[in-house]
């Protein structure tokens, strides 16, 4: 019994390390699979369909453990906050897709557009429900957005790549496109909601809602770090041979979650929508699923468009840190 007390402090404590440092662990993660990947470049070009299976199964692993977590009982009853909900689907399905679809044709190659394009209409994963927690936000909210955009965003992703693509004149099949987004958005959505369906009858809602919660997590922070790493090793060679690229997408993605951000708190304190409400709603709408990007762009559109999921994980968790390190500065903002 005091083995397992042991082991559970442990898990608990790793959890908080990892969470406290995910920002560096990122960064390391970055900065260890760049020269690998750039010395084994040959290895890993002529293992593209390896490399490509590895990142959808590392994309699963990272959204399935999140889809436990989310919490979809009751949901119909907390649909009350339509002011909330309509301003995310917007912000989420208008504002993001439309900034990317001006940007992205200025990155040059077209496949490298198109995979930043792709990294700004994906939805946010549950796990940015985390964020709504530290600062302080609507648990409930967050949890009916989070639901709603996932659902909402396997017909629309499809939609909106076909009709980038289309502008640009660079064909792209829709039927890898599919069955990325069943790998990696349905079949953990339905996987987790039964998981959890079956915990919950089984243990209850507070074994899933607390005590697993720090495995569920920290499961997901390791995954989505081998996964950033796998991206970046595959990415390498463009990131070295062209850093400008690199550092431009890493500033255009800086320059629209800023702006989401600063707007989100203007519309929320002209529409006078609480701190708690606000705070959900520029959590869930402004910061995307990067492991969704990076199947998508691996499995239907190829190597180059995975560039931007690659490089996006590594500063949004920085800016949105950031933000919520000024939480009372917004505070005294929508409330004045």
């Amino acid at each position: 019994m005091s083995k397992q007390v042991g082991t559970k402090k442990k898990i608990y404590w790793l959890a908080d390390v990892v969470k406290k440092y995910l920002v560096l662990f990122s960064l390391l993660s970055t900065l260890l699979a760049l020269p690998i990947g750039f010395y084994f470049s040959k290895i890993i070009a002529s293992n593209k369909h390896l490399i490509s299976n590895v990142i959808l199964m590392l994309a699963f692993l990272t959204i399935y453990p999140s889809m436990i977590q989310l919490k979809m009982e009751g949901l119909l009853r907390s649909m009350r906050k339509v002011k909330a909900i309509l301003l995310s689907l917007v912000y989420v399905f208008i504002v993001s897709p439309l900034f990317a679809y001006l940007i992205a044709p200025t990155l040059g190659n077209p496949y490298i557009g198109i995979g930043y394009f792709v990294s700004n209409v994906v939805p946010a994963s549950s796990a940015s429900i985390g964020y709504v927690l530290i600062a302080g936000g609507s648990i409930e909210l967050a949890t009916i957005l989070a639901v709603l955009t996932l659902i909402i965003s396997i017909p629309l992703i499809p939609a909106f790549i076909s009709i980038y693509s289309s502008s640009i004149s660079v064909p792209v099949p829709m039927k890898p496109i599919m069955s990325s987004l069943i790998e990696v958005l349905v079949l953990p959505l339905i996987l987790g909601q039964l998981t959890r369906y079956m915990l919950v009858k089984v243990k209850g809602s507070s074994y899933v809602d607390k005590t697993i919660k720090p495995h569920i997590s920290l499961a997901t922070m390791l995954s989505m770090l081998v996964l950033i790493f796998v991206l970046v090793l595959n990415q390498s060679t463009t990131i070295i041979n062209k850093p400008i690229l690199a550092l431009i997408i890493i500033a255009y993605q800086s320059i629209i979650i800023v702006f989401l951000l600063v707007v989100s708190m203007l519309v929320s304190k002209t529409l006078r929508i609480s701190y708690e409400d606000h705070q959900a709603l520029a959590m869930i709408s402004i910061t995307k699923n990067q492991s969704v990007a990076a199947a998508i762009a691996t499995a239907a559109l190829g190597p180059q468009s995975a560039l931007a999921p690659a490089l996006i994980p590594i500063i949004q968790p920085i800016l949105i840190t950031a933000y919520i390190n000024i939480e009372d500065k917004v505070k005294k903002f929508l409330s004045s």
